[in-house]
């Protein structure tokens, strides 16, 4: 899996497990250049994991970024994909589309 960048992780999630969950150095707030490693999920393994603590599955990902797509009807940018998973990962919900724009 290895360490790669959250904006690459959010680009180009179709490269990892679907099963995945990404993880962020513990106490990092999510930014599009932050250090992210994409495990595959075990459902024994803590929320938090060598300095490492999980941000979002790949699956929730998907779902977020796809159902934002689907309401702006368009592809979204690196910075809508991260306030939609920054959205997702806090509130178990969907973000408000007008609330995930660049700009």
């Amino acid at each position: 899996m290895g360490i790669t960048t959250l904006k690459n992780v959010l680009v180009e999630w179709d490269k990892y497990d679907p099963d995945g969950v990404i993880y962020l150095p513990a106490g990092m707030d999510p930014s599009l250049d932050a250090m992210a490693t994409v495990l595959p999920f075990d459902p024994a393994k803590n929320r938090r994991l060598e300095g490492l603590e999980g941000f979002i599955g790949l699956e929730q990902l998907r779902d977020a970024v796809e159902g934002l797509e689907a309401q702006l009807g368009r592809a979204t940018t690196p910075g809508e994909r991260l306030r939609a998973a920054i959205h997702y990962a806090r509130h178990d919900a969907f973000i408000d589309p007008s609330a995930a724009l660049d700009g």
